[in-house]
């Protein structure tokens, strides 16, 4: 009966069904698996596939092989990835957004489970004016930031609380 549940889902609700399937994805989901499209997703196969036929593939590499299947598969279905928003992901839960998946602080590799808690406590709790903001109100450690910043998830955000004459003006 689940087996017909899940099928059913999968079919009629297909943003529901693997939004909830990568929210528990149990070799997790990195949000770099997604940049390049199909293509990426398939020539990140074919390279776990290769390290696995030569006995050189990590646990991690083997546990990603199911998230990815199912990435290629979402985006074979023309479902979408949105990229990690400030104000929009939530911490480990995948979301449907606009008949797209947006993806949560976790997805994004080097932000780890407290980090991701973080992240979506400080956005909730307060009103974020600038990286620096950020930073303080969360405690994480710079090379978080950094992560976060690569990932253009403080694209619309200041990098200091510090106005200039130009904010003044302008």
């Amino acid at each position: 009966m689940s087996a017909i549940r899940l099928a059913w889902y999968k079919v009629h609700m297909p943003l529901v069904f693997y939004s909830a399937y990568l929210s528990v994805a149990p070799g997790g989901f990195e949000s770099s698996m997604v940049e390049n499209g199909k293509r990426g997703v398939l020539a990140r196969l074919a390279d776990i596939d290769q390290k696995i036929k030569d006995n050189t593939a990590t646990q991690k590499d083997k546990e990603m092989v199911t998230a990815l299947q199912l990435a290629y598969e979402c985006l074979a279905r023309d479902i979408e990835f949105l990229p990690v928003d400030l104000m929009k992901s939530d911490s480990f839960k995948f979301l449907p957004e606009d008949g797209k998946i947006r993806m949560p602080f976790s997805s994004v590799e080097g932000i780890g489970e407290n980090a991701a808690i973080k992240i979506k406590e400080a956005r909730d709790s307060n009103e974020i004016h600038s990286v620096e903001d950020f930073q303080q109100k969360t405690m994480l450690s710079k090379a978080v930031i950094e992560v976060l910043q690569k990932n253009h998830v403080f694209d619309n955000l200041a990098q200091t609380n510090q106005l200039s004459i130009f904010d003044l003006l302008g």
